[in-house]
Parts: structure tokens; C-alpha cells; sequence
């Protein structure tokens, strides 16, 4: 088990209890819903998806969502909530593109959020999202602007493997992948106290681009 399933499948069991998470997660979907028009005739993947924060606000938006995770803690987490909601459109599976096969699934969408900065070879895994998506469909990526190392701390600094991302450089990954129409925006502004004890702006962006 790496050092990021360990501290995330800790996490889990608290993770919904910082509502700067839920806004967060609200703010990504609406900037995505800026970008893709939904449907009810769409299948969705969501990747690194955590306790499912997006998935559940895709969920009523499209036709069925899989959320995906390498850490079990999250997926038993998104698991108990399918569960307790009983939605019948969603599923949860464990996964790694960094290790693991793509699955045989293909997608309309797929979304990622505030992941891919804990995914050390993100070529790899974007052109994994290549492959997942049906022709025409789209991936949105969110993630941390480039930040000097400052956002993460305690025993969360162990899973970064990227200090944030230059756009440019997330949108030429994707464009090298096969992605056509690649652009990037801010989605959301994180405020957080830093270890110093000031408080500081990350800007989130959200990439998106076409198979």
C-alpha cells in the first residue's frame, strides 16, 4: 500500500466533515456544466473521486456515474452512501490507472477533481481518460494552479506528487493525448490558513477537452 492509500483511506471516514469540500465540489460542477451539456443519456467516470462529493452532484444529472479510487477507505466511504441513498445509477470501484488495466466501460464524460496532483505519472493516466471516453465525449479535469508547497501539510504532504500544474502544461498533455479543443479556466478559489499561520489564495482551474 503507497503512503497516499494509506493517509486517504484514514481520511475517509471524515473527509465530508470540511464544507469547504462540498463548496469546492459544487463550484467544479457548475464550471463543468459550463463547459459539457449534461443529459440524462449520458454515462459519466469520475476519477479519484474520494467519498464521491461530485459523483452524488452528477448523479441526478446524468444517466449512471462510476466513481473510481485507488484508496479502499474512499471507495468503502462512496460505497456506504450509494447504500444509505439507494441510487440506483451510481457505483464505486477500485482502481488505479497507474497500475491497473482501463477497463472495458466507455463514457460520455469524464471528470476528475482535485486528483491528479497525487497521481505521479499524470501522461499516463490522461491518456487512460482517452481511452475510457466514447468519440465526441469529454474530460474535465480540476486541479491546483502551480502553488510554491504551501497547501498541503501534516500527513497529507506525503501523497503530493505535483505542486499544482501549470495550465499550459495540463492542456499540453491532453492535447498529446488526442484531446481536441483543450482550454482552461478558474473554476474555484481555495482560502485556507497556511502553516505560517496566514491565510492564502490557490486558485483551482478546470481543463477540459474532446476525443
Amino acid at each position: 500500500m503507497t503512503p497516499s492509500n494509506n493517509f486517504f483511506d484514514a481520511a475517509a471516514a471524515t473527509w465530508d466533515d470540511d464544507p469547504r469540500r462540498l463548496e469546492m465540489a459544487g463550484a467544479i460542477v457548475r464550471a463543468i456544466r459550463e463547459k459539457v451539456s449534461l443529459s440524462t443519456e449520458m454515462d459519466a467516470f469520475d476519477y479519484g473521486c474520494g467519498t464521491g462529493l461530485l459523483s452524488v452532484m452528477f448523479a441526478p444529472l446524468v444517466r449512471r456515474i462510476t466513481g473510481a479510487d485507488s484508496s479502499e477507505g474512499m471507495i468503502r466511504a462512496l460505497r456506504n452512501k450509494i447504500s444509505q441513498s439507494k441510487k440506483t445509477n451510481m457505483e464505486a470501484v477500485k482502481l488505479d490507472l497507474e497500475q491497473d488495466p482501463v477497463p472495458a466501460g466507455r463514457y460520455h464524460l469524464v471528470v476528475s477533481g482535485m486528483a491528479m496532483h497525487h497521481i505521479g505519472d499524470v501522461k499516463k493516466v490522461v491518456s487512460a481518460f482517452y481511452e475510457l471516453l466514447l468519440p465526441g465525449g469529454a474530460l474535465c479535469i480540476a486541479d491546483l494552479d502551480t502553488e510554491p508547497g504551501t497547501f498541503h501539510g501534516g500527513g497529507s504532504v506525503a501523497t503530493v506528487r505535483h505542486l499544482g500544474f501549470e495550465r499550459e502544461a495540463i492542456l499540453k498533455v491532453m492535447a498529446e493525448a488526442g484531446f481536441s479543443g483543450c482550454a482552461a479556466a478558474t473554476a474555484y478559489t481555495i482560502r485556507k490558513v497556511i502553516a505560517d499561520g496566514t491565510e492564502r489564495e490557490f486558485p483551482v482551474f478546470m481543463a477540459s477537452g474532446i476525443k
